[in-house]
């Protein structure tokens, strides 16, 4: 009988291991608390109880942080406000780094609006003005920019003394409630800011007639585009809408936990897509 032994020095393996959980660690703590970060922008949900009769909110990043972000903003009285959705290029970090891109523009824009008592708040205006700023900001105003980064959403005015509300929209819908009768709005078929966004592009700007009881839904396109079911397609906008036919009656509160429960069966063991924003407003 004979036999082999063999002797392996692991030493260096197991410092490069080490090594490497140190700087995962790193990383991880890194992002977690970028994510308080980002999280601080997002409004207090009181705000939203002194302009609606009732209302939900549903926002999931994808990762630790994430693409989309919703704002919220009081203007000159307390019976105007502005609802912005922003779904933000890709999710995670490269996504949260827009964000905040984004929410430094609109400080801006609310600052103009803020100054001025007779201007006429105009989410179009508002769209083009992001459109152009982050074009600049982001050094993509050619075509050959090294980076290629903006967002699609909506901005939603509401004027609460004068009954008015106005909308307007980079790619994403706008579905609204009256009367039992589900209406949508597209969004236009151009995105802000980034490469190939048109510089002058103006974008178009719908009113809402508001003398019936309207309930609103604001969403990123995370919700419909998730995958499951069993062919694996994506929720669909066709199958949101039924959804949201279904549940309108119910307190935001409820449709808030059939959205996210029925989404959570369709998606099965599917892995998330993307960061899923949708916000519920009841006039």
């Amino acid at each position: 009988k004979s036999y082999i032994g063999m002797i392996t020095d692991i030493t260096k393996q197991k410092a490069i291991e080490e090594e490497v959980r140190k700087i995962n660690k790193h990383t991880r703590e890194s992002i977690e608390y970028a994510s308080l970060i980002q999280g601080a922008l997002i409004p207090n949900d009181e705000l939203f109880r002194d302009y609606f009769k009732d209302h939900f909110v549903i926002w999931q990043p994808k990762d630790i942080v994430g693409g989309d972000i919703y704002l919220f903003d009081q203007l000159r009285h307390e019976d105007e406000c502005l609802v912005m959705v922003i779904d933000c290029t890709g999710h995670g970090v490269p996504g949260a780094f827009v964000t905040m891109i984004v929410k430094a523009v609109e400080r801006e824009i609310i600052s103009k609006i803020m100054s001025d008592k007779d201007i006429e708040v105009s989410p179009a205006w508002i769209m083009a003005y992001f459109n152009r700023t982050l074009k600049k900001l982001l050094n993509q105003e050619n075509k050959s920019s090294e980076s290629n980064a903006g967002w699609d959403g909506q901005i939603f005015y509401y004027n609460k003394k004068e009954n008015v509300a106005k909308f307007s929209s980079a790619r994403n819908s706008l579905f609204y409630m009256q009367e039992g009768e589900l209406h949508e709005i597209k969004g236009d078929r151009h995105s802000v800011g980034y490469k190939d966004s048109q510089s002058d592009y103006e974008f178009s700007e719908y009113r809402i007639d508001l003398k019936k009881e309207t309930t609103f839904y604001i969403s990123s396109d995370g919700y419909w585009d998730q995958i499951g079911g069993e062919k694996k397609l994506s929720f669909g906008k066709k199958r949101l809408k039924t959804l949201l036919h279904k549940i309108h009656n119910y307190p935001m509160e409820n449709q808030k936990e059939e959205l996210l429960v029925t989404l959570k069966e369709y998606q099965g063991s599917c892995d998330t897509n993307d960061d899923i924003t949708v916000i519920g407003l009841k006039l």
